[in-house]
């Protein structure tokens, strides 16, 4: 061993919110981590942007902004200083098909909260999708392999049509999903927060907050953070060695060329992945046939996210592109999905779908272009201005499912044997859904369940 290899009782590759608070949590519970992170910061969907015209340099999140009024929440911004805000997303919305301007048919209020008693009524049948998939029972229950539109037509929940349309909208094909998959984005407390409790933010606007106070007391605590890295090589998962070898490539932030010029080797009694589980993220593990033959069954779509400047849209109203004709109202992608206010008066915050390819930057910003020509001719022509895209962030993978035929087959419940497979461990949105609170209490279960005890039968 040299003596510039780390000793740590966990590395965690990925430092977005699953990694980064798995890191937080283990520190609290006094266990060595190192975090092995492609960017240049923790939080992964969480971004802030600060711009250079405002004089107050105003933070502008254009990832998650709000945030569930959950005891996981709370107690982690209490721990770091952060005071919360109450808040209510209570926009107007305007739905209309950006192609045509064809505006959406509004569905009386009657119909909807009809359709919203229902729908809770039914998700309260299914308590064990609270949190992650470890708890399905097994058999899956048929309703929730079926895909969503036909668990739509069979307890009659058209009322919710242009709802689900609204706060689905970068979920991919949901009418095709497993019900399942609808279910536990749109879950119990997601709904309390839209419907009854409201949401919360930082006092400061600036969701990225929460982790720099993580990085701070990590590295205040000399835990071990490799920013814009790369691991290159996992060995030893199936030896009898007390640690594995993780070995990393590191970019020399100081040069201007993206070369990897630095190594570093780590030793680690377990391995917690928490990055999206797609092949070229898992390639370093050396996957056996178990492990390959669940991961390669995951189907993504693409979702991007952006910050543009432009003159003359409303503040007050939530854009977004509909296909009045489509049975679910969804737009013919790629495509923008919404425009929306940001704090910023002039400055809006752009989503954007695809769920046949992956988008180059250059084609996110077409979209985006069209998107304001649709608006222009929406809204009457002169007063809206052309656009300057500030920023341009792509989160895909969003959302990684599997069919229906799969979920019945029992996916879930091997996927969860993995758990301590060759000494790795596994969280991240893809065990829960893609809600920050969501992603903390699944990475908590799988720290609690699985990767703690797994800790206490090493030995060293």
């Amino acid at each position: 061993m040299s003596v510039s290899d780390l000793l740590v009782d966990t590395c965690i590759i990925g430092g977005g919110a699953a990694g980064a608070y798995a890191a937080y949590r283990l520190h609290q519970l006094n266990h060595t981590v190192a975090i092995v992170e492609r960017g240049s910061h923790l939080g992964g969907h969480t971004v802030t942007y600060r711009d250079p015209i405002i004089t107050n340099n105003q933070p502008i999140d254009y990832g998650v902004t709000w945030l569930q009024n959950l005891p996981v929440i709370r107690d982690a911004f209490a721990h770091y200083n952060i005071p919360l805000v109450k808040e209510k997303i209570d926009y107007a919305i305007d739905m209309f098909n950006f192609a045509t301007g064809e505006s959406v048919t509004p569905i009386p209020a009657n119909e909807i909260i009809a359709a919203l008693d229902r729908y809770e009524t039914l998700l309260a049948q299914h308590p064990y999708l609270e949190t992650g998939f470890e708890d399905l029972p097994d058999p899956v229950p048929e309703d929730l392999v079926a895909p969503f539109q036909e668990f739509m037509d069979k307890y009659h929940l058209d009322g919710l049509l242009n709802t689900f349309s609204s706060w689905l909208s970068g979920l991919g094909e949901w009418p095709d999903y497993p019900t399942l998959y609808v279910m536990k984005y749109l879950g119990t407390d997601y709904l309390a927060g839209r419907l009854r409790l409201g949401w919360v933010r930082p006092q400061s606007h600036d969701a990225s907050e929460i982790y720099r106070a993580m990085e701070q007391e990590l590295r205040g605590a000399h835990q071990t953070l490799l920013f814009n890295s790369s691991v290159v090589r996992v060995d030893a998962r199936d030896s009898a060695a007390d640690r594995m070898v993780v070995d990393v490539a590191t970019v020399d932030e100081t040069r201007r060329q993206s070369i990897f010029t630095c190594r570093r080797r780590i030793r680690a009694k377990t391995l917690l992945f928490a990055a999206p589980p797609l092949p070229d993220n898992l390639e370093v593990l050396g996957l056996d046939e178990p492990e390959r033959s669940l991961f390669r069954q995951f189907k993504d779509p693409w979702f991007y996210t952006a910050l543009i400047r432009v003159d003359g849209f409303p503040n007050d109203t939530f854009l977004e592109n509909h296909g009045k004709n489509h049975p679910f109202h969804r737009p013919r992608l790629p495509a923008v999905l919404a425009f929306r206010p940001t704090d910023v008066s002039g400055i809006v915050r752009v989503t954007v779908g695809s769920t046949s390819r992956g988008l180059s930057e250059a084609e996110v910003e077409e979209c985006i272009r069209a998107g304001v020509d649709s608006v222009r001719r929406r809204l009457g022509g002169g007063n809206v201005s052309d656009s300057e895209i500030l920023v341009v962030r792509d989160h895909s993978p969003y959302t990684l499912t599997v069919s229906g035929a799969a979920v019945a087959a029992g996916f879930y419940r091997q996927l969860s044997a993995l758990q301590g497979h060759r000494r790795t461990y596994y969280t991240g949105a893809t065990w829960d859904t893609h809600h920050m609170p969501q992603v903390w209490m699944v990475t908590d279960q799988v720290l609690q369940r699985h990767l703690l005890p797994g800790l206490r039968g090493v030995r060293g």
